[in-house]
């Protein structure tokens, strides 16, 4: 159960994990998220489009639940897991280890995604294909001859002048084990207050299905590989997760 009414300091640790939406707003075209950052990328939209770009929202928030239904449906092999080719990867050919870090290169662990904060938002350029695309969020679409490379090439000259209303990629490859995203934008100034809140947050008791120390219910399933995850707790989160916080 995702809250918007808690006494905690904004932001706060419910906020920061998925479990409150407490301080975001739910604006047209973007969904909920904070101000600052709706905002910036308001803006970012309004200077895409002066250059013939329409820069959208393909995937901004997403609450606790969601990411560990989506995290447990993939650890349980019930929705496809693809590596960096693109090709399905098969369960049964990997072992609990491989399956688990094949997973984290495309999925944050529930109350580790920077989707919880409001800040993030992947993104798209609708305008750039036909009616219907079925969009992949797939770096093939971004790169070279994809239909979204003149918004990525866009973007990308922004930010390396530090000219993009404060987004950055936190996603390219050069650090850590998450795989390369050129769609996943984040908001750098709102983001970066989250990052403590995560790193002190009671991850482990909330994953076993409980969050009595965050003052919230256990009416959440357990994380699907808990056992695996809780012995790798440290080297997961210095990979997947404090690697990318600036």
């Amino acid at each position: 159960m995702v809250t918007d009414d808690t006494n905690a300091a904004w932001p706060s640790a419910l906020c920061a994990v998925g479990l409150s939406c407490e301080g975001l707003e739910n604006l047209p075209g973007v969904g909920l998220a904070s101000n600052s950052a709706a905002s910036a990328l308001k803006r970012l939209m309004k200077r895409a489009k002066n250059s013939g770009l329409n820069l959208s929202v393909a995937s901004g928030y997403r609450d606790y639940g969601r990411q560990l239904a989506i995290f447990n449906a993939k650890m349980r092999g019930e929705r496809p897991v693809y590596g960096d080719t693109g090709a399905l990867i098969s369960k049964q050919s990997r072992t609990s280890d491989e399956w688990l870090h094949a997973i984290l290169r495309y999925s944050a662990l529930p109350g580790t995604s920077r989707h919880h904060w409001g800040t993030d938002f992947d993104i798209w350029d609708p305008s750039a294909v036909p009616a219907g695309y079925a969009l992949q969020l797939h770096a093939s679409e971004y790169n070279d001859e994809g239909p979204f490379a003149p918004l990525s090439d866009w973007l990308t000259s922004l930010i390396s002048k530090d000219d993009a209303e404060g987004f950055y990629r936190p996603y390219t490859g050069e650090a850590g084990g998450v795989a390369p995203e050129p769609w996943h934008l984040s908001h750098r100034p709102s983001a970066r207050g989250f990052q403590s809140l995560v790193d002190n947050a009671p991850l482990i008791e909330l994953w076993s299905g409980q969050a009595n120390s965050l003052c919230q219910p256990g009416d959440f399933e357990a994380l699907s590989g808990l056992e695996e995850v809780e012995l790798q707790f440290e080297a997961i989160m210095a990979r997947y997760v404090r690697s990318y916080w600036v």
